[in-house]
């Protein structure tokens, strides 16, 4: 006797069950794609018992017809395709015609659902996948749909075994809530569980519907489009770094033609491309939106369509890590926030003596300062001998340390400390700034060239015209080369008997010692195709910015530093936080940051 059985439907559609519905969280995700796909703007979200008790979802969509009811919760039955050709471009959540199959075998379903065209609801009531009833209600009288799951897996005992804890289920429910919430801003979406309202968000911008569901105080919004493909970037503008936070993972979400993903790939690329400008520790928070012919993505390699195949991989690898690059750089501030150890019982005794000594005179002083400011004049009787281990502050120091506070009035920033020709600290309103001298001129000179598409910007005539030997080029492409060079700024012409470019004049934002140099990359290394594509042309800016900018090491006067500062600051088409590869131009910490590290509220 043979040993291949057929399965039985019972046990095959358990089966089936099992892929698209493991955890409540499933259910929703299924019911909320479908409210979507119906074209609702108003679903209302109800959790009762974390979603074993209940999972109800009403829309206001196009509703079911009368006739339509009993085959939704067959398998394979659907609205959405019609054809194997339809695969290949599939535009809505579902297509696969097993969602409701799956969630009424293993749940008691209630579905309510009227159209425009019919007078009246009707309710289908279902139990373990069986029909019970198809009747007419009044109670649901407007367009729409509701469909109630309950009692979720009460005919699978073992699964329900397998579940996590409660807390972790109800937080899986409500992350798939915020999933669907933050992709699709015009819809407005409800949640209550266990009869109380968690979320209420109404229709509004992408930003404001991330920073509801984040909690984000600054999002902002970083588009990236070439051809048909397009990538939306909105995060938050307040990357911290802290030592606590080890990892950015599951602290955004990203979408393939509005529909979440979860891939390692994707997400790695994401969390890698922020590392390489801000280190290994960093809280990444928002969502990234891939928009793609739907031709070219094949959403039909997960039961539960949470992973997707691309027909060029490669393409969206670069728009990701490129736009992710433009969002650091045109919205990101770089700051450093420095978590300070705290010991809550010092060691050594003469410390606790030292603590208890500055603590005294510190509340004497508070008093005197209160009775002076009452016009009282008193004399200050406090013996400062006594302290033990009191650091002896010189005068010098003092005066400088009066400096600066004064300084936090001034609008000039104040060059404090040079580092090996390389960095240096500068004081400006009310924070310091470290600056790292080369990416700072790398930033000054490509903002410079973008906007010099723009406007016109100074120029500097030269003398004496500098001649640049350079290679062997036909009339056509030297011809190309030169208006490319007027483009950035540089009056040129070429020699063709000494093979020799004589230079007249170079925007103003450069170094001399530079300039040489610069041409022959341009003449040398870049093809006059090279302004095709905008973002090409920014990667070109980008490179021969870099090969212009000043040295690490190159030495610079007190007041080529603090024109360099000013420079900096003054840009007003991108972000100076950030060189045009991604890398920190400077690091800013504020006052309001020190006041945290030691403590303070900023009053007192």
């Amino acid at each position: 006797m043979g040993k291949v059985n057929k399965l039985s439907e019972e046990v095959f559609s358990k089966i089936a069950a099992g892929e698209v519905i493991e955890r409540p969280s499933n259910v929703l995700k299924e019911l909320i794609e479908n409210s979507i796909d119906a074209n609702s703007t108003v679903i209302n979200v109800r959790i009762l018992g974390n979603g074993l008790k209940l999972i109800e979802v009403r829309d206001n969509g196009i509703g079911i017809e009368k006739e339509d009811l009993p085959l939704v919760i067959e398998r394979y039955t659907t609205s959405k395709i019609n054809t194997e050709k339809d695969l290949l471009a599939v535009q809505t959540y579902g297509f696969r015609g097993e969602a409701l199959y799956a969630i009424s075998r293993v749940s008691n379903l209630q579905i309510i659902s009227k159209t425009s065209d019919q007078d009246k609801a009707y309710i289908l009531t279902s139990s373990e996948g069986k029909i019970l009833k198809i009747e007419p209600t009044t109670f649901n009288y407007k367009n729409g749909t509701i469909v109630k799951v309950m009692d979720l897996f009460f005919n699978s005992p073992v699964r329900k075994n397998f579940l996590s804890s409660e807390k972790v289920e109800l937080d899986n429910i409500v992350n798939t809530f915020k999933q669907f919430s933050a992709i699709n801003n015009h819809v407005m979406f409800t949640l209550h569980i266990e009869d109380k309202l968690k979320y209420n968000l109404i229709p509004t911008t992408p930003e404001s519907r991330v920073k509801e569901i984040f909690k984000i105080s600054e999002p902002a919004k970083e588009e990236l489009k070439i051809q048909d493909y397009k990538i939306t970037v909105i995060l938050s503008r307040e990357y911290k770094y802290s030592e606590k936070l080890y990892t950015a993972k599951n602290n955004f979400f990203i979408f393939v033609n509005r529909r979440i993903v979860f891939m390692n790939e994707l997400e790695r690329m994401v969390v890698t491309t922020f590392r390489e400008v801000f280190g290994e520790r960093g809280k990444i928070e928002g969502i990234i939106s891939i928009t793609c012919p739907p031709d070219e993505v094949d959403s039909n390699v997960h039961p539960r369509k949470l992973e997707v195949r691309f027909l060029k991989p490669l393409l969206i690898k670069n728009m990701i890590q490129k736009a992710i690059k433009n969002f650091i750089n045109n919205h990101v501030v770089s700051k450093v926030l420095i978590d300070i150890p705290r010991e809550e019982k010092p060691q050594n005794i003469q410390e606790i003596n030292w603590y208890r000594s500055i603590k005294r005179i510190v509340e004497k002083l508070e008093e005197k300062v209160e009775k002076i400011s009452e016009n009282s004049i008193e004399k200050t009787d406090l013996d400062i001998s006594k302290i033990e281990f009191f650091p002896k502050i010189e005068q010098r120091q003092t005066i400088e340390i009066f400096r600066i506070e004064s300084q936090r009035e001034s609008i000039a920033p104040k060059i404090l400390h040079y580092w090996e020709n390389c960095y240096f600290l500068v004081l400006y309103k009310d924070s310091f700034f470290i600056v790292d001298q080369h990416n700072a001129s790398e930033k000054i000179i490509y903002s410079h060239f973008l906007k010099r598409i723009e406007i016109n910007t100074p120029i500097q005539k030269l003398l004496v015209p500098i001649s640049i030997k350079t290679i062997q080029l036909d009339e056509e492409k030297m011809e190309s080369k030169l208006n490319l060079l007027k483009n950035l700024g540089f009056t040129a012409s070429y020699d063709k008997s000494q093979n020799l470019v004589q230079l007249f004049s170079y925007p103003a934002v450069l170094n001399i010692n530079s300039v040489s140099e610069m041409i022959k990359t341009i003449l040398q290394e870049f093809e006059e195709t090279i302004l095709d594509n905008e973002e090409v042309y920014r990667e070109f800016i980008a490179k021969i910015s870099c090969k212009a900018a000043i040295k690490k090491g190159q030495k610079l006067s007190n007041e080529e530093l603090q024109k360099l500062f000013q420079d900096l600051i003054s840009i007003d088409n991108l972000n100076p936080h950030f060189c045009p590869h991604g890398r920190n131009v400077m690091i800013e910490i504020s006052f309001t940051d020190i006041n945290k590290m030691f403590e303070r509220n900023n009053t007192g």
